[in-house]
């Protein structure tokens, strides 16, 4: 049996000497992090996640956690059975956390034309691209995170029926930095679930399937994978390892 972390976009499996899944290496030991292009399309990242993937584990079976962007390149890499991993015996299970996949109202408005300083919308994105240039992470590799793309996207990309899909998602807020993200999703969202995020995806977009368990209410899209933006320790107070065991126990790993 094979376990595979798949990171998202912008963040390697390696920064400034920081995992992206934190102590996951550690906790569980013979699991898959494999590394794909950080700025890439999801048709690029997907290829490299299937081959890494096929590389590591020619058997099956295969059980995937998918953080953010990963899980539209783990339902790309399947739905189109890249590398046959949609094949009988090959992957089990995708579980998918705080996947955007109906998009992300941060990725529209970044995506968009800039707003003015007359905008009520000009002091998030203010906000956004500075804490993206204090962290050092670009911001031109969101396109695929918009509600366009994944409204197009998603039909295009459906289920395979021998492969179990699980969401979760986050509904919390650790990282102070992140408090107007969280805010602007909350204003714009029309429906509880749409107004409900962990700071960058709503727990609408985030449920592609009913959610799994109740959303993380104390975990943002950082503290999702054991990190939070706050010093001096930087590091969540959200059990993460303990939610992943619960994903891979339901899955069946």
């Amino acid at each position: 049996m094979g376990v595979v972390f798949a990171a998202g976009v912008l963040v390697p499996q390696q920064f400034a000497g920081q995992e992206y899944f934190r102590g996951a290496k550690k906790a569980f030991p013979g699991a898959l992090f494999p590394p794909v292009p950080t700025l890439a399309d999801v048709p690029a990242r997907a290829n490299d996640l299937a081959n890494e993937i096929n590389a590591a584990f020619p058997n099956g079976p295969i059980h995937i956690i998918a953080h953010s962007m990963a899980g539209l390149d783990a339902r790309f890499m399947l739905s189109h059975n890249l590398c046959g991993l949609a094949n009988p015996g090959r992957v089990a299970s995708l579980s998918m956390i705080s996947t955007p996949n109906w998009g992300s109202p941060i990725a529209d408005l970044l995506v968009g034309p800039k707003p003015s300083p007359l905008d009520p919308r000009w002091v998030v994105y203010e906000s956004l691209v500075k804490l993206a240039a204090d962290i050092g992470l670009p911001l031109g590799a969101v396109g695929d995170l918009t509600s366009s793309y994944t409204a197009t996207f998603s039909p295009q990309n459906p289920n395979v029926g021998r492969v179990s899909y699980y969401c979760y998602a986050g509904s919390g807020l650790e990282s102070v930095l992140l408090a107007p993200l969280r805010a602007y999703i909350t204003s714009v969202g029309q429906s509880p679930d749409e107004q409900a995020n962990d700071c960058l995806v709503s727990v609408k977009s985030a449920s592609w399937m009913p959610l799994a368990e109740g959303p993380w209410t104390t975990a943002d899209h950082f503290s999702e994978v054991g990190h939070t933006l706050n010093p001096p320790t930087f590091v969540s107070a959200f059990d993460h390892i303990a939610a992943y065991r619960r994903i891979l126990a339901r899955a069946g790993a």
